[in-house]
């Protein structure tokens, strides 16, 4: 729906059996109170087992702009709770499923959870709980950034029905391209029960590998782009198509993985620059002590908060990134390139996400990005 309070148009429902049901809708702008519908269809297949719901979500866009834009925020989905399920719970740290202790994020009489905060979990979920301790974790095994908190205040916490104000919200937040004719799918748990019920379910259904490898097959595999880099845009063959210029890079999505486990960087693909060389710049971006708490959410939040933003920026800092730099042939020609990340004495404990940088001008295609071990 929208802002106006315009429902989406529901294009079908299909049942299907006893535990699943899909359904496919135009959804409306948000922004707008006039019901202008989205020029795409949302296909959602709902399934459930046991004490688990599981979404899988697709956008077929069908936009008339074809323009390729910058990579955009998205939640995946957004779910909110009535007024009862107020208490955010989560995993903070970088020893993902090793029995460290969770974290409430948002509690009773806390004066937190408005406007909503922004964190960081490797475990790739979040829960509300009421103040028995039973709520609805959602579980996201691509992203491992989250939205979340409660609405309004700490007098609704605990409170309310299905039509009051008082809300609790959980948001995995993705960052994604989305073309004018893509079709682009997703996956995500809800999961009923204990914080031990959502995060063993968690544990039993983690992906994250040991050495992370991206391929580009058929997606982008959840990279994005910055500066002026584009591709050919959906549908992805066998590679990302590039063209670039100087300081355009390659954004990996946010992850998890043990530098010491992966002290190598390989790209294979065709990389062409007039000069037959290219200079490339990695940054990988560390776990910090900023990564152990969270940041509220400006877009949705006041001024009021600047003075608490300042004094956890000065308690918790952000690391700065790790730079390597590597000059590559660049004739064209198939290959795989390979850069040594353990030569740089602060490529130690926990990372998070790579970006690759091209510091001239230049074409590739690029099959795959990933780490391997000594």
């Amino acid at each position: 729906g929208d802002a106006g309070g315009n429902r989406s148009q529901i294009l079908s429902f299909e049942q299907r059996g006893d535990s699943s049901f899909y359904v496919r809708s135009v959804p409306m702008q948000w922004p707008h109170r006039s019901g202008v519908a989205g020029e795409c269809v949302f296909a959602c297949l709902y399934t459930l087992r046991d004490h688990v719901i599981t979404m899988e979500a697709t956008i077929i866009n069908n936009r008339r702009d074809s323009t390729q834009y910058r990579a955009g925020s998205q939640e995946m989905p957004a779910v909110y709770t009535n007024g009862p399920w107020y208490q955010l719970v989560t995993y903070l740290g970088d020893a993902p499923f090793t029995g460290r202790p969770t974290e409430i994020l948002v509690d009773k009489l806390d004066q937190k959870g408005w406007p909503w905060i922004h964190f960081y979990t490797p475990e790739n979920w979040v829960a509300l709980l009421d103040k028995q301790g039973y709520g609805i974790g959602v579980f996201q095994p691509e992203v491992m950034n989250f939205n979340g908190g409660f609405h309004p205040n700490d007098s609704h916490k605990g409170e309310g029905l299905e039509k009051d104000v008082a809300t609790g919200h959980i948001a995995p937040v993705g960052t994604q391209i989305l073309d004018y004719n893509i079709v682009w799918t997703y996956k995500t748990s809800f999961v009923l029960g204990t914080v031990n019920d959502i995060r063993s379910y968690a544990q039993a259904n983690w992906q994250v590998p040991i050495n992370p490898v991206w391929e580009f097959k058929d997606s982008r595999s959840n990279w994005y782009y910055s500066g002026k880099l584009r591709d050919s845009g959906f549908p992805i063959s066998e590679a990302l198509d590039l063209s670039f210029s100087a300081d355009a890079a390659l954004q990996s999505p946010i992850t998890f993985w043990k530098a010491e486990e992966n002290p190598t960087l390989t790209i294979t693909g065709d990389i062409y620059a007039e000069a037959k060389e290219l200079d490339l710049r990695i940054e990988i971006q560390p776990f910090s002590p900023a990564d152990n708490t969270d940041w509220l959410n400006w877009s949705e939040g006041t001024h009021q908060v600047e003075q608490e933003q300042k004094l956890k920026a000065e308690r918790f800092p952000k690391r700065a990134p790790i730079v390597v730099k590597k000059r590559i042939v660049a004739d064209g020609k198939r290959r795989t390139y390979s850069i040594a990340l353990d030569a740089a004495k602060a490529y130690v404990g926990a990372m998070k996400s790579v970006k690759i940088t091209f510091e001239n001008q230049g074409t590739a295609k690029i099959s795959k990005v990933g780490f391997i071990s000594k």
